[in-house]
């Protein structure tokens, strides 16, 4: 079948963060004029990019144009399902993301240190880290609460280790599609030098920055959906 991207109504397809789940959208998704779809992975094992990328792809649309957004954890994996060369694909968003390990001067080794019991209480210790960042507040908590206790801990683990090995800078090379990456104002999660990473291989990458933490989507979604948004009108 012949597609003719142009003609087709455009859509967002959302790929989580390291929760996996599509909870903490809400909050853009409501500000966004343009459809969009959260996707969600399974909650249990195995967790591997590899292993994810086909429930990406047999997600993706086939009667629309649309842009990929990956945040966090699933920026490797939009440019993984972009370099597979989708019909309709006319973009792919990075949000606070990476095509590395994010902690550039951890070595591989510690992937090991990533063991279901220290993210037995990742969801707690998450909401409290928002609270003492400042940018707590009872919403956040309740969508925080509601993802984190969706996700067992030897899943968690395993994302994490998945993201201390990832390399998808052939992907970012080849791929043929406007790229935007979203960076958070107060990234203490993924540092700004994963974005420096992307600007010396792909200096053609567009950049917005979001006032607010690694959860900025969450926290300030409008100002998200306006610079995701005014990237799609871009590329339309």
């Amino acid at each position: 079948m012949n597609y003719d991207a142009a003609k087709m109504p455009h859509q967002i397809v959302l790929l989580p963060g390291l929760d996996g789940t599509d909870v903490l959208f809400r909050p853009v998704i409501e500000q966004l004029s343009l459809p969009a779809t959260p996707l969600a992975y399974p909650q249990r094992l195995p967790t591997a990019y590899e292993d994810l990328l086909p429930l990406v792809l047999d997600a993706l649309p086939t009667e629309a144009g649309f842009t990929l957004l990956g945040w966090s954890f699933s920026g490797p994996l939009a440019l993984m399902a972009a370099a597979t060369n989708p019909p309709g694909l006319r973009g792919v968003i990075l949000c606070a993301s990476f095509v590395q390990k994010p902690v550039f001067y951890l070595p591989a080794a510690v992937r090991h240190l990533a063991r279901p019991l220290l993210f037995r209480f990742f969801a707690r210790a998450s909401r409290t880290k928002a609270l003492v960042g400042g940018y707590g507040s009872p919403a956040l908590d309740q969508l925080l609460a509601e993802a984190h206790g969706q996700v067992p801990p030897d899943v968690m683990a395993a994302r994490v280790r998945a993201t201390l090995t990832v390399d998808v800078r052939s992907e970012l090379a080849d791929c043929t599609v406007p790229i935007l990456y979203l960076a958070a104002t107060r990234d203490f999660v993924v540092p700004r030098t994963n974005l420096r990473r992307i600007q010396r291989q792909r200096a053609d990458v567009t950049t917005r920055l979001i006032d607010g933490p690694h959860l900025a989507l969450a926290t300030n979604p409008r100002d998200s959906a306006r610079a995701i948004e005014e990237f799609c009108d871009t590329i339309a």
